[in-house]
């Protein structure tokens, strides 16, 4: 006979549900798109630690011409780096929406934190179960769990601290608060501004819950002395490294500015445009349960106010509180929302008619708010406001008065569900391309949708009062468990087919870019990307194989020596210009001219409006003299090429020492091509020398000119020993004649050596 779970392995079980169902429904939600140039730099992080490249982000070259960003702390990089490792060497799935999924887990699983928070308080499984509910498809977390914004992850280790000190009051093993101090540390390596959690955590761990005073011997403060010495310094290091400046210690301290403070606090809480309970006003329905969450529940409720209070308090002196300019928001309170939730659970407990009236109304209005949020496009939304604000300062406390009631018609929360429509749609199954066109996988969609049930039946069971056996309520956990996995890998086969697309690059071209690119893939490669617009970055995901993309703006010169010197290791270098894009004051070929003259081109082709040039990066190569004359004066002084031999499917790297004997008015066209005994001549493209960087025409006589040209065997070449052949077309396309003691020739060509290519 197998025995009765127990009422914990049970909770637990239902935790694991409950947070699964919610994962469920964000992935059905899943965008697989970030908007914002902070999830970007996060993801740059993820993605260069993942390609072994540490955490160097040369992703963000652009950034210091159109949305600077620091280097952010590492912690959430760090964490997401093995989900880009999973979509790394996967063709189908995107890096981008791999990656995304990081907060999708993260939400879920601070979920089931939330669920066993509420049951150790004493409420039911039911309350527990709608309680998870309402903070996470009632609150921002929905719509935060679609971004790649840190602040759930801090939310998550701040709520784990939680239990952990919860539990060191209760039995004083030193492992709980151990783990409550690692967590609140954890959460700083994701984000600065958390290490306001630490006095908070500090004194509820001094807390004796029996003797109801706070303990504190010579040890203790010893160790708190030391704890905060430690704390200090990492701060401040990750101060540094992130502002480029000394932690303004007495800007928190003793200069403090209290007037400006209240206000940003007021402004996170109740303002229109930026307050929490504008957009999650299903907190108006869990303030109810404020006066009895306080009576029956003071270290949770101190941990509570104490986390509001001082993270206001850090915020009160940041210039951009509420986000520098029009965006969704407030992004700073989110780590709060499952400790502003909980006070919920005591409203559901009250079983007065006009409580439950109060709770299903707020809590009507909040889901209604969020599935706006959670289903559309926030920045397609909440840009629709900029010509309201146009002249407008927007940063800072003396910048637009986000505070003020009188903006209540500008409310992002208020437009998001007002403007809600198909056109805003903008999930990964469906969603509104640029064109117009509603593009949907229904298939994916309706799988979801089964996972989802299956998952709600399986919480429906642990929710019932059935008799269960010991390994059921387990059996359930983990089928809910596979069922997300299940939903989130069919989710992930599809990311890639079903990505988004932008104005100018549609998501078929796209698709085309990154095939062409990482064709290859087997070799390293770096991307050097140029465009003005950030929202082209879901092309990048796209890529496969080890590579990092240097993404510059198109004002700014790209030099192939700053380039490798970030990646040193790329065997291949793609150059993708954005012509759609490009400002009418940006040289359309600033980026060409400086990687041409040093590298080696392969070749170049459009896709739409995008151009792909590929480069073989600059290598030492020995020349040898040769003596190679044309009836113009034009002259071969000397040639290298690769060690050879070749094999089909790789390239040759060519470099010749030019010159001409007399002064040329014109200027000629240099053609290299390796030519067989039988068959097509393999050939390097044509162009100017340095293709166009060093015309003949400017040439002083005997001044000697390096030209590099490569020329890529294809697969299907016959091995054999091929003639290294090169020659000049006049401007009207005529070859021009070798000298008649220029050395040997063929076909109008003069012949520099010969090259084995040998059989794979």
């Amino acid at each position: 006979m197998i025995g009765s779970i127990t009422h914990r392995g049970r909770d637990i079980c239902l935790a694991v549900a409950i947070g699964s169902l919610l994962a469920m429904v964000y992935l059905l939600s899943f965008s697989g798109q970030f908007r914002s140039i902070d999830e970007y730099a996060m993801y740059a992080r993820a993605e260069s630690l993942a390609q072994g490249h540490g955490l160097a982000t040369p992703q963000l070259g652009f950034a210091p011409l159109h949305h600077a960003v620091g280097p952010l702390e590492p912690g959430q990089s760090v964490l997401a780096a093995p989900l880009y490792l999973l979509a790394r060497r996967v063709p189908a799935i995107s890096n981008i929406a791999a990656v995304m999924l990081f907060n999708v887990f993260v939400t879920a699983a601070t979920g089931a934190l939330l669920y066993l928070l509420v049951r150790d308080l004493g409420y039911t499984p039911l309350i527990g179960v709608l309680t998870t509910l309402a903070w996470g498809v009632g609150t921002t977390a929905w719509p935060y769990a679609r971004s790649f914004f840190r602040e759930p992850l801090v939310g998550l280790f701040w709520l784990g601290a939680t239990h952990a000190c919860l539990r060191w009051q209760r039995t004083r093993h030193v492992p709980y608060a151990l783990g409550c101090l690692v967590l609140t540390g954890a959460s700083i390596l994701v984000k600065i501004s958390a290490a306001s959690a630490v006095p908070v955590f500090v004194a509820a761990l001094l807390w004796d819950a029996r003797a109801r005073r706070l303990r504190l011997g010579w040890r203790t403060a010893a160790a708190l002395f030391g704890l905060g010495v430690v704390s200090i310094a990492a701060v401040s290091i990750l101060y540094a490294r992130r502002y480029g400046s000394p932690l303004p210690v007495a800007g928190y301290l003793w200069r403090y500015p209290w007037r400006d403070g209240l206000l940003v606090a007021y402004g996170l809480l109740l303002s229109p445009i930026k307050g929490i309970l504008f957009f999650s006003p299903i907190l108006m329905a869990a303030a109810l349960g404020v006066p009895a969450f306080l009576r029956k529940h003071g270290p949770v409720a101190f941990i509570a106010l104490g986390l509001t209070a001082t993270l206001l308090y850090v915020y009160g002196r940041a210039a951009q509180w509420h986000g520098g300019v029009v965006v969704w928001g407030p992004r700073f309170v989110v780590p709060l929302l499952p400790f502003m939730v909980l006070p919920l659970a005591s409203a559901l407990a009250d079983t007065r008619l006009g409580a439950r009236a109060w709770v299903i109304v707020w809590s009507a209005i909040g889901l209604v708010v969020q599935f706006a949020a959670g289903t559309a496009s926030w920045s397609d939304a909440v840009w629709q406001l900029v010509p309201a604000y146009t002249n407008n300062r927007l940063i800072g406390i003396d910048g637009i008065p986000w505070y003020s009631w009188r903006l209540l018609p500008r409310s992002p929360a208020l437009l998001q569900v007002t403007g809600w429509g198909l056109r805003q749609l903008d999930l990964i199954w469906l969603r509104t391309l640029s064109d117009g066109t509603l593009a949907h996988d229904l298939p994916l969609a309706l799988g979801l949708l089964v996972l989802g049930a299956l998952i709600v039946a399986g919480v429906g069971l642990l929710l019932s009062d059935r008799p269960a056996t010991l390994y059921q309520p387990q059996l359930l956990a983990v089928m809910c468990v596979l069922l997300l996995a299940t939903g989130s890998g069919g989710l992930l086969l599809r990311s890639g087919r079903n990505t988004n697309d932008h104005g100018g690059l549609a998501r078929a071209e796209a698709q085309e870019m990154a095939r062409i690119i990482s064709q290859e893939r087997d070799a390293p490669y770096t991307v050097l990307l140029v465009s003005n617009d950030f929202f082209v970055n879901f092309f990048l995901g796209l890529l496969k194989g080890r590579f990092v993309p240097q993404w510059h703006s198109p004002h700014a010169a790209v030099t192939l020596e700053e380039s490798m010197a970030q990646t040193a290791w790329a065997e291949r270098i793609w150059l993708a210009v954005d012509h759609v894009h490009r400002p009418l004051d940006a040289e359309p070929n600033l980026a060409y001219n400086a990687l041409v003259r040093d590298g080696f081109f392969v070749g170049g082709q459009w896709v739409g409006g995008y151009e792909l040039f590929q480069f073989l990066p600059p290598t030492a190569l020995e020349h040898r003299p040769v003596s190679r004359r044309w009836e113009k004066g034009l002259v071969v002084r000397s040639v290298a090429t690769d060690a050879e031999p070749l094999r089909p499917g790789e390239t040759l790297r060519i470099e010749l020492e030019l010159a001409t004997t007399v002064p040329l008015s014109e200027d000629y066209v240099l053609f290299v091509q390796l030519l067989p005994d039988q068959g097509p001549a393999l050939a390097a493209p044509d162009g100017q020398p340095q293709y166009g960087g060093a015309p003949t025409s400017t040439w002083a006589v005997g001044e000697s000119i390096v030209d590099r040209r490569a020329i890529r065997v294809p697969p299907e070449a016959a091995p054999g020993v091929y003639q290294l052949g090169c020659g000049w077309l006049d401007p009207s396309g005529a070859r021009l004649a070798p000298a008649p003691d220029g050395g040997p020739s063929r076909e109008g060509m003069v012949v520099l050596g010969t090259v084995v290519v040998e059989a794979w």
